[in-house]
């Protein structure tokens, strides 16, 4: 595991997993928000552009503690990204919260791959 990237000192950290080949792992912890968004796909996109170009994006979303709607926009980027670079987009252990709004906006399909549970 590499030590975390603070993002700028934005209030979100990102830090990269050992996951199975061709699949990029990145945990992220604390809010998603007006203020970490565009650090964190700047350094997606980094991740994305290094060798060997990844197949699965498996982003852990455990550690959220917040995510408002700009840092929905940038997980909507970071789909955009992901599937210009022929990768696959994969939102885990996603917070009941997150959860919520993905299902709120109609994000949740385009992002998770699947509807969400009733409740």
């Amino acid at each position: 595991m590499t030590p975390p990237d603070d993002l700028d000192d934005t209030g979100l950290t990102l830090t990269a997993e050992p996951d199975a080949p061709g699949t990029l792992g990145l945990r992220l912890a604390g809010s998603l928000d007006h203020e970490s968004a565009d650090a964190l796909v700047r350094a997606v996109a980094r991740h994305l552009e290094t060798p060997p170009a990844p197949r699965l994006l498996r982003l852990e979303c455990a550690g959220l503690t917040t995510c408002d709607a700009l840092g929905l926009a940038a997980l909507l980027m970071l789909g955009r990204r992901a599937r210009a670079a022929d990768c696959l987009l994969r939102l885990g252990n996603r917070p009941a919260r997150l959860e919520k709004l993905l299902a709120v906006t109609g994000t949740h399909g385009y992002l998770v791959g699947q509807e969400p549970r009733p409740a």
